[in-house]
């Protein structure tokens, strides 16, 4: 048995928010059949650039109020409690919600693979066209 006490949050890990995010890596998978876990605390509206998982991705809202989005659909609010689950390669984005701030706990198969495009501006409004983050 191995016990992980917890780790001091650093900036963003391995990839982009719109308005930042404080991570903290509890487990680094040795090997890409097993996953990073990470806790993750996102400021009020803050949400990642669009990005996908070559192995998915399972994330678990632990407190706050959260959202996450796939191309083409529509953005889901999240509570705590919830379960998302990102299969292999499906493009999406996730973040705390417009006036809260969320704390999500996620389980990551593979590299990230980011993009530079956020799915919304400083406002909470949906973006058109690519935008870095």
């Amino acid at each position: 048995m191995r016990v992980v006490a917890s780790s001091a949050p650093t900036d963003v890990y391995g990839g982009s928010f719109t308005g930042g995010a404080a991570l903290s890596m509890l487990r680094e998978a040795p090997d890409a059949s097993a996953p990073d876990v990470a806790l993750v605390s996102i400021p009020d509206g803050s949400v990642t650039c669009w990005h996908s998982h070559p192995g998915g991705q399972l994330i678990w809202v632990v407190s706050g109020h959260a959202r996450v989005g796939v191309r083409g659909g529509d953005e889901t609010l999240l509570d705590p409690g919830t379960l998302i689950e990102a299969p292999s390669g499906e493009e999406h984005w996730h973040g705390a919600a417009p006036g809260a701030d969320a704390v999500l706990l996620c389980f990551t198969w593979g590299t990230t693979a980011w993009t530079d495009e956020a799915p919304v501006d400083a406002e909470g409004r949906h973006r058109a066209g690519p935008s870095c983050c």
